[in-house]
C-alpha cells in the first residue's frame, strides 16, 4: 500500500504548513481513529481515467484550528459551520493536488464534509491504496486514497 504515499505526504504537509501555518509531521500518531473525540471527514469522489475516493479525517480540535486560521477568528469564536467549511477547503486543496498525480483526465466531485462515523472510515466497493497519518498541531490527521 504505497501508491503515491511520498507525494501525498508532501502535498498534505505543504498544504497544512503554507495554507494554514500549522505544524505537521508525518506518521507520529497511532494509525487508528478514536471517534469518541469527535472527528470530521472530508470525502472527494474521483472519476475518469482513475476512479476512486480520497478521504481526509481530522479531529474536531484540528478542524477548529484550521477554521480559526482561515476565517481569522479566535478559537472560541469558531462555529460548527466554520469547522465544516475549513475541512471542505482543506479536503478540496489536497484532493486537487492528488488529482494532478493520477492518470488523466480525471474529475473531482465537490467535497462532502460530515461528522465521522464508523461507516466513513471505509469506502464501499473500493480498495485502499494509500493511507497516511499525521500529527498536526498535536492532533491526528488521516489521508487515505481508495481505488474503484
Amino acid at each position: 500500500m504505497q501508491f503515491l504515499e511520498q507525494e501525498i505526504s508532501f502535498i498534505t504537509e505543504t498544504t497544512c504548513q503554507v495554507m494554514l501555518g500549522l505544524d505537521i509531521r508525518s506518521g507520529i500518531l497511532p494509525g487508528t481513529i478514536d471517534l469518541v473525540g469527535g472527528f470530521c471527514t472530508g470525502k472527494v469522489e474521483i472519476s475518469g481515467a482513475w476512479n476512486g475516493v480520497m478521504l481526509l479525517h481530522g479531529s474536531g480540535q484540528l478542524a477548529n484550528s484550521a477554521a480559526a486560521v482561515i476565517f481569522s477568528n479566535g478559537h472560541s469564536e469558531v462555529t460548527p459551520q466554520d469547522r465544516s467549511d475549513a475541512m471542505y477547503e482543506l479536503t478540496n486543496v489536497i484532493a486537487n493536488n492528488i488529482k494532478a498525480l493520477l492518470p488523466g483526465p480525471c474529475q473531482l466531485a465537490l467535497p462532502q464534509v460530515m461528522l465521522t462515523t464508523t461507516e466513513d472510515l471505509k469506502v464501499a466497493h473500493a480498495e485502499r491504496v494509500s493511507e497516511l497519518v499525521f500529527d498536526c498541531q498535536n492532533q491526528p490527521l488521516y489521508v487515505s486514497l481508495w481505488k474503484r
